[in-house]
């Protein structure tokens, strides 16, 4: 009886019933004569041993499960039990395994003892099991919880946790040889995607996804039609432009259900901004048009020690978790792609020439150019459809820029004068934006949420300059005498002519150069690629918040310094109170220089009426302007407003006349 005990302990021969409300004691044909004590005593043996079957069952199971082909048929009591699957869940069974070599050892030793001698009692075998009853326990409360609510992938690491810091050593030490046959495998897929940015996941078990398909936070509206025309491939072939699409960004993202309840939000953010931007890194597209490229800008993103930057990480999966060196291994690695990409983005980028692009021509700071393209395109555009205006500007745009800079400076050539929407002749000027060809890997950088602000900006002074022009055409014609007016015009006309001209030097003198010049030394001062993201981001929300184009969006928080996608801190939709005034104002002075080329030396009664009509809109719009930026001065205080306060309210000139409308500002 006792050798058979002992056989049993190791192997489950007979197939009995492994269920919980199971009654063990008909798997031995008990002596009429056996004290009750003994039963009780082989009653406990064999709890022990079933405990021990149950376990081996379970692991038996997953091994079979995962070695089973996909396309084979499983037999129901598998199909029922809807056991997970994968690199994990088998990771485990092999811990599983482990832990219960000690307890196959102990039943060897006792079957030796018990062959050198066969009086060996219950109670010795019960005292020498013993100890494996709260360890077994364990384990299948362990799989209990797999079971019920189906973990797995990195999952599994963080439940498990809870079992390490029990106080029982025996069960501590089975947990952390657990959890470190399980971290082989999740410190294999970190390595694997923050080093090379590959992520191998056949069984969706690492928290990080791979979309397989274009992010749309990096792709323009275009791009997505074009991809969404052909959805057999992931990456799309775009339309022929002049200028050059952006590369795709590959979509990656984390699966928040599956991070280890030991990482944080941040630590996770961390590991998908750094895969991502070793993916952009090995996914240039110039290496693939140019041949000499490669070994131009040789590609070496860990300068040849990715090995060690690979051996550090991988060494932390011999540790159940030790959060510091976790924390300090990744902040290394982060650090070191940061700063490659930085430096790549400086020289081969080439960030401070774009920056300067962008001043030039989506801030207007090539002012002689615009003033040439809007001068000639007024003259070229009278007869032209509106199917063939946008086609007709962009050409103008493109051949006035090469009369200008000649064979010098072609810069010109990586923009485009575009439009969102249908144009025609009205309006036409506050509906054209541009596009910009973008170098990679600025593409991450100026992507098009970014894109699309300074295109608001860029339509805003586009739409002012073309006002402050017709306003001084309207005047050289007065005063060339191709046009005697009445003098009672006059005083509208230099009012008008003031703020326009006053508005304009504020928005590019005061605003747009001095927020240029902040810019460039703050990214002369950056050392890492999110150092880029927050100076140029910082540079977007101040110089749309004091050009009055977009409201700052105070409750904006930048959740994560750590990621790729991030936007300004402004209300895109949502232009302030000025920025509506300073279009009445446009809007009145257009209508002023249209109707005012129609009169003649004498005004006539209705001439006149339409004269006061135009005084008192002048008035009711310089009127709502002032108020607007002395009460925003007074809750702002900013140097801006004060600056702009001062030009177009010089001495008073305006607001003298309200004393009591002004008595509580400055």
């Amino acid at each position: 009886m006792i050798h058979e005990c002992l056989f049993n302990l190791w192997n489950n021969s007979n197939a009995a019933d492994l269920s919980e409300k199971h009654n063990w004691t008909h798997l031995f044909e008990l002596q009429d004569f056996l004290h009750p004590g003994e039963q009780k005593l082989l009653q406990m043996i064999v709890e022990v041993a079933m405990d021990y079957h149950k376990i081996s069952a379970f692991n038996q199971t997953i091994l079979n499960l995962n070695l089973r082909p996909e396309d084979s048929s499983m037999p129901l009591s598998v199909v029922s039990e809807k056991l997970p699957t994968g690199l994990y869940i088998t990771a485990f069974c092999n811990g599983l395994h482990k832990v219960l070599e000690d307890y196959r050892n102990e039943t060897i030793r006792l079957e030796n003892m018990f062959l050198q001698n066969p009086q060996l009692s219950l109670t010795f075998i019960l005292c020498s099991l013993e100890k494996y009853r709260s360890l077994f326990q364990v384990l299948l409360s362990m799989i209990n919880l797999v079971q019920k609510e189906n973990i797995h992938g990195c999952l599994l690491i963080g439940r498990l946790h809870k079992y390490v810091n029990c106080g029982v050593d025996r069960i501590s030490l089975a947990a952390n040889q657990i959890i470190r046959s399980i971290n082989t495998i999740f410190y294999r897929h970190l390595c694997n995607w923050i080093i090379y940015g590959d992520l191998v996941d056949t069984f969706g078990e690492f928290f990080i996804i791979d979309g397989k398909v274009a992010d749309p936070n990096f792709m323009y509206p275009e791009q997505m039609v074009d991809m969404s025309s052909d959805s057999s491939t992931h990456i799309g072939l775009l339309k022929k432009s002049p200028i050059r699409s952006p590369p795709v960004v590959r979509k990656f993202v984390i699966n928040w259900e599956m991070v280890p309840l030991f990482m944080s939000e941040e630590t996770a953010e961390s590991i998908l901004f750094m895969g991502r931007i070793v993916w952009i890194v090995k996914n240039n597209p110039k290496q693939c048009d140019n041949e000499n490229y490669h070994i131009k800008f040789k590609r070496d993103i860990w300068e040849s020690k990715d090995a060690d930057y690979y051996r550090k990480v991988q060494e932390l999966e011999n540790d159940t978790f030790n959060n510091i060196g976790f924390q300090i291994a990744i902040e290394e690695c982060r650090i070191k792609l940061t700063k490659y990409l930085w430096s790549v983005m400086l020289g081969e980028g080439k960030l401070i020439e774009h920056l300067h692009l962008i001043r030039d021509y989506y801030a207007l700071g090539r002012g002689e150019l615009f003033q040439q393209f809007i001068s000639v395109a007024e003259d070229h555009l009278k007869d032209t459809s509106s199917d063939l205006i946008v086609q007709n500007l962009n050409f103008i745009f493109h051949e006035t820029a090469r009369k200008i800079y000649g064979e010098n400076d072609k810069t010109y050539l990586k923009f485009e004068i575009t439009s969102s929407a249908d144009v025609g002749r009205i309006n036409l000027w506050s509906k054209l934006e541009m596009n910009f060809g973008i170098n990679w890997p600025l593409h991450i950088v100026f992507h098009p949420k970014v894109m699309e602000l300074y295109n608001k900006l860029f339509c805003f002074l586009l739409r002012l300059r073309k006002t402050q022009i017709d306003l001084h055409k309207l005047w050289a014609d007065h005063v060339s005498k191709k046009q005697k007016i009445d003098r009672r015009v006059w005083p509208l006309r230099q009012n008008l002519m003031f703020l326009v001209n006053n508005l304009q030097y504020y928005l590019q003198v005061d605003v747009i150069e001095a927020q240029f010049s902040l810019l460039l030394k703050a990214v002369e001062n950056a050392n890492e690629f999110e150092d880029i993201i927050k100076v140029h981001h910082e540079f977007i929300s101040n110089l749309l918040a004091k050009t009055f184009v977009s409201t700052p969006d105070e409750g904006h928080i930048y959740k994560n310094k750590h990621r790729l996608y991030q936007t300004p801190a402004v209300q895109y939709d949502v232009p302030s109170k000025v920025y509506s005034v300073i279009l009445k104002l446009l809007e009145l002075c257009d209508d002023f220089c249209l109707v005012a080329r129609t009169w003649e030396s004498e005004l006539l009664v209705p001439e006149l009426e339409e004269l006061e009509v135009f005084q008192k809109r002048s008035d009711m719009v310089i009127e709502s302007l002032l108020f607007i930026l002395y009460r925003l001065h007074e809750k702002v205080s900013g140097q801006h407003l004060l600056q702009l306060l001062s030009q177009l309210d010089f001495n008073k000139y305006f607001s003298k006349n309200k004393p009591d409308f002004f008595s509580n500002t400055l």
